[in-house]
């Protein structure tokens, strides 16, 4: 087994024309698996921003069929962003007018490996156009913590606005995560200030690579996707990163940096607390 792995993050700036967004995402999977990806990452609300997630929703089995057909194509390990969902795992329906925001990984044979529902909703105040965000008015949080299997690594999965949660970075390394994923929408004002700060300070401090697929530019008269996505290694260091146009970042995750900095800096065995000693999701 190779000790590199690359991986990609496609970053687009998703609108509300379902087909505009769907013709993008294969452009940048397309340009991922011509530069070698085994990996590739979407970006949070890929298939449409600012659209009724509950209208979307109701697509929900066509796109993840042509998102299997994605992988298919290119023979790639697809992490799909993030889609809206009616329907929580254990098939019960979320009351309307909620939806659950969930990201897919599907191997290249096309079939789902895992889902993961997003945690944690972006209620913030952001001194913006917008100015208001609540994510909890149009999406129900999920209640699960998620590794999978992808490319010869283990993913952590994770959303957006889950990467200011580090409780999170920690139980999903504790469970054997190599790589965590943060497909995003970090906002203009709040990706300027934190992104490039709370991908690095995730890496050190959970010793694993971190690829972010983020949204970019603007959606409407209101909203601004920061950019900037990028693949940041154990030592914190970035070893790839878009600027704030549509583009697709390429990185190698090197199972030896991974090994070394672990070995160097073993904090996994010198922290005195147990993940459920104070981690019980809620």
């Amino acid at each position: 087994m190779s000790d590199l792995i690359t991986v990609a993050a496609v970053q687009m700036t998703s609108g509300k024309v379902l087909t505009d967004n769907l013709r993008a995402a294969e452009a940048g999977l397309e340009r991922a698996a011509a530069g070698g990806a085994r990996l590739a990452l979407l970006p949070e609300n890929f298939a449409g921003y600012g659209v009724n997630y509950r209208e979307l929703a109701a697509r929900y089995d066509d796109l993840l069929a042509w998102l299997g057909e994605q992988a298919r194509r290119h023979q790639l390990y697809l992490a799909a962003g993030s889609l809206p969902a009616r329907y929580r795992p254990d098939g019960s329906e979320v009351p309307a007018p909620r939806v659950r925001t969930r990201s897919v990984l599907l191997g290249p044979d096309g079939a789902v490996i895992a889902g993961y529902d997003k945690l944690h909703l972006f209620d913030v105040d952001v001194q913006d156009s917008q100015g208001r965000y609540r994510e909890s008015e149009v999406f129900e949080p999920g209640d699960a913590v998620v590794t999978a299997p992808a490319a010869g690594l283990t993913l952590g999965m994770a959303i957006c606005y889950d990467l200011r949660f580090p409780l999170l970075a920690r139980a999903l390394v504790a469970r054997g995560a190599e790589l965590l994923i943060y497909p995003s929408a970090f906002t203009a004002t709040t990706g300027a200030a934190h992104w490039e700060l709370l991908m690095r300070a995730c890496a050190v401090q959970n010793g694993c690579y971190v690829l972010g697929a983020n949204q970019c530019g603007q959606h409407s008269e209101k909203r601004a996707s920061f950019g900037h996505s990028m693949l940041v290694d154990p030592w914190g260091r970035v070893v790839a990163q878009a600027g704030g146009e549509p583009s697709v970042v390429l990185g190698d995750v090197d199972r030896a940096t991974l090994t070394q900095v672990r070995s160097a800096l073993p904090v996994h065995q010198h922290q005195r607390f147990t993940v459920e000693s104070f981690y019980d999701l809620r």
